[in-house]
């Protein structure tokens, strides 16, 4: 998915060189809102209720545990 690279290389490219714990910060943030965006993608085009069942358990646990799902 192209947000979910983008947002990986945004990150990957913080991390390179962080200027500071901010950058450090900003770039797991990226990451996670990227799970997000991929957990929330197989929800909306889940074909099946078993699929649409398991992303939503998916986007719980990453809620959950504050993107470390």
């Amino acid at each position: 998915m192209v947000i979910t690279k983008k947002a990986e290389r945004f990150a990957n490219a913080l991390l390179e060189m962080p200027r500071g714990e901010n950058d450090i910060e900003i770039a797991g943030v990226l990451k996670d809102l990227a799970k997000v965006y991929e957990v929330a993608h197989a929800m909306v085009y889940a074909n099946t209720h078993e699929q649409s069942k398991s992303a939503y358990v998916d986007m719980i646990n990453l809620i959950k545990g504050g993107g470390n799902g």
